[in-house]
Parts: structure tokens; sequence; C-alpha cells
């Protein structure tokens, strides 16, 4: 990276499945990138979406690979069945604990930028002990961006997640608002980045558009990029 400037090290977490993390990863991704640092990518746990060998987000979050990362660092545990991770690994025949997560996102941390995609949301299970998104999330003291949608809905689930968040005491930086589904005319749709920013006393950073794919639009990338690298200036290193 240019300059001084410290490394970014940041969890992206949802409302839950499908909100749009992927999107929002690799935007901040290539935003980070497009701003002159370096930046390399992490996601503990990927489940469904099988080909025979590597997930759906396992895939997708591969071609973010760059600036010297290991390409197995992307993505080490990757499971067939389309369910929560614990499941998912108990059918596969995998057994992870939260020291084995841990250990394996520390491995990736260092001197270039890193963007770290939980499963699921906040409080979705990882481990055969029911250990979470969020335990592992306090266990690397990572701030974290929460992703949600403007679905009805959506603003009793944020500001759930934004509640669980703070009483464990995990800082989130803001809200990316991700229409993963064409806009549907709506007053809910209309004014959820509003009404979400107020509820939950956080500034939504970004508004995806359901036409912005992930790789697709450089403006909105680095738009992302800087307001995440202001908010953590703002809040301090993990």
């Amino acid at each position: 990276m240019s300059g001084e400037a410290p490394p970014l090290h940041l969890a992206v977490i949802g409302t839950g499945t499908g909100v749009g993390k992927t999107w929002v990863t690799g935007a901040l991704v290539r935003g980070l990138r497009g701003l002159g640092r370096r930046c390399w990518v992490h996601k503990p746990v990927a489940c469904g979406g099988w080909d025979g060998a590597t997930s759906e987000d396992g895939r997708t979050l591969a071609l973010l690979a760059g600036d010297g990362q290991d390409p197995a660092s992307i993505c080490p545990r990757q499971y067939p069945e389309p369910s929560s991770p614990h499941l998912a690994a108990a059918l596969a025949g995998d057994r992870p604990c939260l020291a084995d997560l841990v250990a394996a996102a520390r491995a990736v941390r260092g001197p270039a930028d890193l963007v770290l995609e939980t499963a699921g949301g906040l409080l979705s299970p990882l481990t055969a002990a029911r250990e979470t998104v969020a335990d592992l999330v306090q266990a690397l003291a990572m701030p974290t961006l929460l992703v949600s949608v403007p679905d009805l809905g959506t603003l009793s689930h944020t500001a759930l997640t934004v509640a669980e968040a703070r009483r464990r005491g995990i800082a989130v930086l803001g809200l990316v608002v991700v229409h993963v589904r064409p806009t549907v005319a709506s007053v809910a749709v209309a004014t959820a980045a509003r009404e979400l920013a107020e509820i939950c006393a956080l500034p939504v950073l970004a508004e995806i558009a359901h036409t912005t794919g992930m790789f697709s639009d450089d403006a909105v990338s680095r738009a992302l990029a800087g307001a995440v690298l202001a908010r953590g200036h703002y809040a301090g290193r993990a």
C-alpha cells in the first residue's frame, strides 16, 4: 500500500443469507485496490452451489485473487450442502472448531488490507458446538460492515443484528443496503435506507442497485472503499 496507511482489517457481516455480502465484499476489494491499496480476501466457510469441487461463493471470491495472496487461503473450507455451516461441515465429514477458523483468518492478516466475508447472519452457527459468526468476529476483534436489504421486514432484522453486535462489543462502521432483487416500487423499499440509518444510528455507506454487478461499477466500488476507510479511521484499527 502507498504511504504510511495502516492496513484495514474488516469483516463483512449480514442480516442473513442472500443479502448481498459477496457483492459487497467484491466491490470493497476492488475499490480498495482502485485506491492504490493492496487487499486480500477471506471467507472462512462457504456452503452450497456445488460444482463437484467448490461452492458458489468460493468460486466467486476466487476471482478476487491478487496482490500476492495464496489462492488457497481465500476460502479454505467449502461444503456442498446449502445449509448452516455447522450442518454442512458435519455432512462433509469435517468438524472445525472456533480455534481452527480463528487461526485460518489470523494467518491471512498481514500488511495488506483484509476483507473477511462471513457466512449467513451474525448468529449463524459455524461449528458443532454452535459457535457463531459473532463468536468468530469477536475473537478476531475486527470492526464490521453490515449488509442489509431494502425488503419488507428489514428494519427489525437489521436493528436486531446491530443490537446484538453492540451487546457483544463488535464495532459496526456502517450499513450497506443491497438491492439483490429487482426493485419493487413500495414505501418500504423507498424509505429503507433512510429508516435503517435512523433506527440503527449508523450511516448508510452505500446503496447498491440491482443492476450494479459485483465487479462492474468501479465508481461505486471506490466510493464504498473511501467511505469505509473514513469510518475505519474514525473508529480505530482492529
